[in-house]
């Protein structure tokens, strides 16, 4: 009844296998993941109707990814008792998820498309976090949705002096290190690191060492594609009117210069308004405007903006005034409220950022429920 496809390769001393078919079959792609006894199922789906994308500069995706107890072995308790909101863990691995995967959707795509990763058992040993990451990927890449992909998810810590791959909860309680790279065959896409004041060339080698590990993941992926992946949907980006981006170009480069350089951030944001204004008034006359002009021309201004930024980057300079090596004015202010235990104003150029401590005893120590054991939180920022 089933026709399941399985890859399998052993990783950081555990099996990692990626199966297709037995789950999820009616969507467009779906992938088991099994490290250890961790499972996490991840399914995409693209909505319909497919030749008819959002005729916008928005990509709605949509990642999702959910921990229950259940997969544990555990009953919820504690205070939040329904399993209601997503958790804090839930919604960081959501943005883990999202932020290598988005930027690899053809250029145009915007086909709604919803990615959700469900923890189907938990061994209280290996993290589910990758897991959803690389079976998000997975399953874009045995679907028929256009990506450019596949991507692999790996976490290196340093136990004991040395590298570890894919480090257990136990190993990493006393590592050194808490990086997860995530990447293609060919390049790194994003880090996120946290140390106890290593060396430049330490994380250099952690992050070669993890991005070996993600081409064998990104190998893995390739080789389900090839035995049970299904053709791609025939994406045709739209044409591009390069009179129309050559035109505000040519009439608007100064003028957007201009409006960059502008010193304070809202008044340098109001003069690159008023730039892209200026151009639609100009190249699409008359009061009632044709709305595909109008909005190729903002497209342009948009296009304009970025590569304004870039080559006033690559002179040596931002767009605020700063060179490469300046901060923004930085003030630092305690004891502005009268009635809180702490408080402190801190401001960094036009961003700020207000601070109050409060005080408790061990009785008002928060007590969190997750896969893991319950811990109690007495710190909240």
């Amino acid at each position: 009844m089933f026709d399941v496809k399985t890859v399998e390769r052993e990783l950081g001393g555990r099996k990692l296998s990626l199966e297709c078919g037995r789950m999820a079959r009616q969507a467009n792609g779906a992938v088991v993941v099994r490290y250890g006894d961790t499972m996490v199922i991840t399914a995409s789906v693209m909505g319909p109707p497919r030749d008819s994308p959002r005729d916008d500069d928005f990509m709605p995706l949509t990642m999702d990814y959910r921990e229950k107890t259940g997969a544990a072995g555990k009953i919820p308790g504690g205070f939040f008792k329904r399993e209601g909101r997503p958790s804090t863990k839930e919604i960081l691995t959501m943005r883990m998820m999202d932020r290598p995967i988005r930027p690899l959707f053809p250029d145009g795509f915007r086909n709604e498309i919803q990615i959700q990763a469900f923890v189907l058992s938990a061994d209280l040993e290996n993290d589910p976090d990758l897991m959803a990451i690389n079976g998000a990927s997975a399953s874009l890449t045995i679907s028929d949705i256009p990506f450019l992909g596949p991507v692999g998810a790996v976490r290196v810590g340093q136990v004991d002096g040395k590298l570890v791959l894919n480090p257990s909860f136990a190993d990493r309680a006393v590592s050194a290190l808490e990086l997860i790279v995530v990447g293609t065959e060919k390049a790194v896409t994003m880090v996120e690191c946290g140390a106890r004041e290593l060396s430049e060339e330490v994380m250099i080698e952690a992050i070669k060492f993890g991005h070996d590990a993600i081409r064998e993941i990104c190998r893995m992926q390739n080789e389900l594609r090839e035995t049970a992946g299904v053709a791609k949907f025939v994406f045709a980006p739209p044409v591009r009117d390069e009179a129309v981006h050559a035109e505000v170009k040519g009439r608007f480069a100064e003028a957007m210069r201009t409006a960059l350089l502008t010193t304070g951030k809202l008044a340098r944001s109001a003069a690159v308004s008023q730039v892209g204004k200026l151009a639609v008034e100009a190249l699409v006359p008359g009061e009632v405007k044709d709305a595909a002009k109008v909005g190729e021309v903002k497209r342009a201004i948009h296009d304009l903006e970025r590569d304004t930024v870039r080559a006033v980057i690559l002179e040596g300079g931002r767009v605020d005034g700063r060179s490469v090596t300046d901060i923004r004015p930085i003030v630092s202010e305690v004891g502005i409220l009268p009635r809180s235990h702490g408080s402190a104003l801190f401001t960094r150029g036009e961003t700020q950022a207000i601070v109050t401590c409060t005080l408790g005893t061990t009785d008002d120590e928060q007590i969190i429920d997750g896969l893991q054991e319950e811990v109690r939180k007495r710190f909240m920022l």
